[in-house]
């Protein structure tokens, strides 16, 4: 064989030899610890539609049970309305038992559910339990100023309900229809009325009707909205915005607000 052939074999044979080289790779040793256990908490009361005495509810749970010693768990309670939305959330609270902060709906029926969670981990929520609110007061005790005064403004502007806000201080549903009725009143010249509406948030029962406590009517139908986030917890702020129109039969004329 030529030089060059025996140099070509052996360069040949050194490629093979490097390229077949065996590399080991070590697995990382890191231990994922796995979290813990946490069981369900009963929701004990209210339940099964039970009749509550006030808008504001207390819930009471029963405790969970967790895997883990160096974990402590927490409680979170849900309220949802009958559409299933949330109405109010507590975050975490350490013990069994809360208190709604949130004024709710009259006569409105919800439901409740509660579970455990420590350190970010959660436990499964519970079945839920369900109650009834009663009627709303009989009347809106805080005083409210000189309403009255307003009546100059005639047309369909924030700036009257701005006058009316002013004199009630809105913060709820029963204020909200406490200046609801007043916007009314003051524009019943020009027909203005009150809106039926007999399910949903925001609805006061007054002189025989289920009303929205945060818009008026017209007896075509047209409806405006006067309060923005209205209802427990929200802003309560005022407004004069075209809302659409309804069904004209849900149109009742303005009543004298100082009626009970």
């Amino acid at each position: 064989m030529r030089p060059r052939a025996l140099w070509t074999v052996a360069a040949l044979a050194l490629s093979v030899a490097c390229g077949s080289k065996t590399t080991t790779t070590t697995a990382p040793t890191n231990t994922i610890t796995p979290g813990p256990t946490i069981g369900v908490a009963a929701a004990q009361s209210p339940t099964d539609g039970q009749l509550m005495g006030g808008l504001q509810v207390t819930l009471t749970a029963g405790s969970a049970s967790v895997d883990q010693s160096s974990y402590t768990l927490q409680y979170r309670f849900q309220v949802l309305n009958a559409n299933g939305d949330i109405s109010e959330d507590s975050g975490l609270v350490s013990g069994t038992n809360w208190t709604t902060t949130k004024t709710l709906t009259p006569l409105a029926s919800y439901t409740w559910r509660v579970r455990a969670e420590s350190q970010g981990y959660a436990g499964p929520w519970s079945t839920g339990g369900s109650f009834k609110t009663p009627e709303q007061p009989n009347a809106y005790t805080r005083p409210i100023g000189d309403w009255q005064s307003c009546s100059s403004l005639t047309a369909k502007t924030t700036a009257l309900v701005s006058c009316v806000w002013n004199a009630v201080h809105p913060t709820d549903t029963v204020s909200d229809m406490e200046l609801v009725k007043r916007v009314a009143w003051l524009l019943r010249g020009q027909g203005a009325g009150l809106l039926i509406k007999t399910g949903g948030e925001n609805t006061i029962i007054w002189q025989g009707y289920s009303f929205s406590a945060s818009r008026i009517c017209y007896p075509d139908g047209h409806i405006y909205k006067l309060l923005s986030d209205a209802g427990p917890g929200g802003a309560n702020l005022p407004q004069f915005s075209d809302n659409d129109f309804v069904d004209k039969t849900l149109y009742v004329p303005a009543m004298d607000p100082s009626k009970p």
